[in-house]
């Protein structure tokens, strides 16, 4: 007879065991062989200050970028304009065919749509009431 039971696991050892899950599922179904995930991470600094930086992963033909964001005093000078071409730059060398972010309403919707991403998705309410997150893709 088997004993299942609910264990905690640490978060980084639990995502590398489901995702080798869901990789296999992958193999499966779709006869694609899974590829290791790329991280990309620049951060930004005005002599020993940390002014901002921009994290992202390549998976696949996707890039996901997961944060980007400049203090305020900084904003404004073209400093998110070059962290996000550096990371679209990345995206491009190492075969993305799209890349996805999300945002929400206050924080920079406009600022990607300039740069060719559009809306595909929204959900009002999250993460706060009040509040709506725009989920945004560009095709490269």
């Amino acid at each position: 007879m088997y004993m299942i039971e609910y264990k905690k696991l640490n978060q980084a050892q639990n995502e590398t065991h489901l995702i080798a899950l869901l990789s296999e599922k992958q193999e499966e179904e779709k006869n694609i062989p899974a590829e290791e995930n790329t991280p990309f991470s620049l951060a930004l600094y005005d002599n020993d200050f940390y002014i901002g930086g921009i994290t992202a992963n390549k998976w696949m033909n996707e890039t996901h970028i997961s944060l980007l964001a400049i203090n305020k005093e900084y904003r404004g000078k073209g400093y998110g304009t070059e962290l996000l071409k550096k990371a679209e730059d990345f995206a491009s060398a190492s075969g993305t065919k799209l890349i996805t972010i999300n945002t929400q309403d206050y924080q920079a919707k406009t600022f990607y749509e300039q740069y060719g991403y559009q809306v595909f998705g929204q959900l009002k309410d999250t993460p706060f009431i009040g509040t709506t997150k725009y989920f945004l893709v560009k095709r490269i």
